[in-house]
């Protein structure tokens, strides 16, 4: 089946202006999503398929010379918008090289059509090559299966340019011109529209996708400490408090509340004491198991709840807890090395506690912390 080339060309470029235009109103440039980027790619790749209708009305150097590197440059603004997806600084020369590249061959080689089909193919799946590499770097990163129709589309987009550049290789590309009709050229637009609509609809899908993920970890983890928050720590004791009496296995609670901490925040600043926050946090992690659940508590307090850890077992490693704290090097913004303390109340939920409740272990727990502050900080007591 055969149809007209420059209609096909047109509901492709219509299509390219109507995702051009919903991307242009959703993105915003301070989002560093990549929508910006890829929004200004599908314009780019809209303008670049207006020139190729043009072919015969404006000059060569417009028609196939910029049209083209328009069109290398949509896939480089796209590649400009992965980066920035990923947090990552893009290597713009080594993005932005094909464009010139294929610009300046482009120019040698107007009257060899041919020869042009052959030299696109090659520099747009160098283009693919590199957006597929950079996609491959962060993809255990890339939450949900946005990133497969995007690859998909691009796997298609490929096709279709090899599929035509093989027959102009073998001689069986009957065209004199971007716009002449023929079967491969309806193949080739018609996967070109196909490649367009998966590769968009798998960029919006990544995006939502990862905020999907960044949602549902804030609803577990505090975010300035990276441990868990309150509510996952207090689902998570209850589930281990049914697990412990059933197991008859023992369950330690430990609650840290820094020393003087309101002192830290009145004299150096609150940023001084998030910075406390945070390196105490990331203390607290590397004296853990992995089983263990470490969470901050609110404000300057944390939890850590310790499965099937005895009294003895969870009273040295709350002492190591506290050693280490006053003996780490906490440094400030301003780089001040403030000395930092920790009072730690615990409490050993023993295997025949079976009417154990979340409530009388924080409640138990809580009484050796005030107890421990009370009798001088920077020490630990037991309920």
């Amino acid at each position: 089946m055969t149809l007209h080339t420059p209609s096909l060309m047109l509901a492709n470029t219509v299509l390219t202006a109507t995702l051009a235009v919903c991307l242009g109103l959703v993105a915003r440039r301070d989002r560093a999503d990549g929508l910006f980027y890829w929004g200004l790619a599908l314009a780019a790749h809209c303008a670049a398929y207006v020139l190729y209708m043009l072919r015969g009305q404006v000059g060569d150097w417009f028609s196939v010379v910029l049209a083209n590197m328009l069109l290398a440059g949509a896939f480089a603004l796209m590649q400009e918008g992965l980066y920035q997806f990923q947090g990552r600084k893009a290597p713009r020369w080594w993005i932005w090289l094909p464009v010139p590249a294929l610009g300046a061959l482009f120019a040698m080689l107007l009257g060899h059509i041919h020869a042009r089909v052959v030299v696109l193919a090659c520099a747009l799946c160098l283009q693919f090559a590199q957006f597929a590499v950079a996609m491959g770097q962060r993809w255990a990163e890339t939450p949900g299966r946005g990133k497969f129709f995007v690859m998909a589309g691009l796997a298609l987009s490929a096709l279709a340019l090899v599929v035509r550049a093989a027959a102009a290789v073998a001689g069986r590309l009957e065209m004199d011109s971007i716009t002449d009709s023929g079967p491969l050229q309806t193949l080739v637009f018609a996967m070109a529209a196909v490649a367009m609509i998966l590769a968009n609809f798998g960029i919006v899908v990544m995006i939502k996708e990862r905020a999907d993920a960044r949602n549902h970890t804030l609803a577990f983890m505090d975010e300035l400490t990276g441990l868990h928050n309150r509510r996952h720590v207090l689902q998570a004791l209850e589930q281990q408090i049914a697990w412990a009496c059933r197991a008859r296995q023992p369950l330690s609670l430990l609650l840290l509340d820094v020393d003087f901490f309101k002192r830290i925040n009145d004299t150096l600043g609150h940023l001084s004491g998030d910075q406390v926050l945070r390196d105490l946090a990331a203390g607290l992690r590397g004296h853990l198991r992995a089983c263990d659940i470490a969470g901050r508590w609110g404000g300057e307090e944390f939890i850590i709840v310790l499965p099937g850890t005895g009294a003895a077992g969870a009273a040295a490693l709350a002492e190591r807890l506290r050693g280490a704290v006053e003996a780490g090097r906490f440094v400030m913004p301003d780089g001040t090395v403030l000395p930092v303390t920790v009072s730690i109340g615990l409490h050993t939920l023993h295997p025949v506690a079976a009417d154990a409740t979340v409530d009388s272990l924080l409640g138990l727990a809580d009484r050796a912390l005030y107890r421990a502050k009370a009798l001088g900080r920077n020490r630990v007591e037991v309920a």
